[in-house]
């Protein structure tokens, strides 16, 4: 199950995301113990919005268990971390399949003038990977696969 955190400030890195979210859920028993407590891969991507220059940084924590996310999202959402009130929930995927906005889009046109002059979505942004890890065991010393991607921050 994934999970996304949300408003990270610019600096933060897989290791403090991987730190911050294994004392939320498990003590420091479990984390030596490595019970349960598994997390196989964090994203963190950068989203710029290209008619405010404003930029993002989210992270998606995948877990091995689907109770470990639950109880993460539970213990997390709302928390601070580095000072910044972040927002824990879980990351969903549209599916191409269902996706209402296709160019074969079953809406009569003449149902077009009744739609919603403001939408949820943002227009103008784009989305990068900045840093992925793979595999990782809480409480390993070994150092974890990690890629840079060329947009990385500096």
């Amino acid at each position: 199950m994934r999970v996304i955190i949300c408003s990270l400030p610019e600096s933060t890195t897989e290791r403090e995301i991987r730190q911050f979210v294994l004392a939320a859920i498990c003590s420091p028993l479990q984390r030596l113990l490595r019970r349960e407590n598994r997390i196989t891969s964090i994203e963190i991507i950068e989203i710029i919005n290209r008619s405010t220059h404003s930029t993002e940084y989210h992270a998606i924590v995948e877990f091995e268990q689907d109770h470990i996310a639950e109880l993460a999202i539970k213990k997390m959402n709302g928390s601070r971390f580095k000072n910044e009130r972040i927002a824990v929930r879980l990351y969903q995927t549209r599916s191409h399949y269902r996706d209402r906005r296709r160019d074969n889009s079953e809406v009569p046109l003449l149902a077009i003038h009744n739609r919603r002059k403001g939408g949820r979505r943002r227009l103008n942004l784009n989305q990068k990977t900045v840093r992925v890890s793979g595999l990782m065991q809480p409480g390993n010393s070994g150092q974890p696969y990690t890629l840079e991607m060329e947009g990385s921050i500096s």
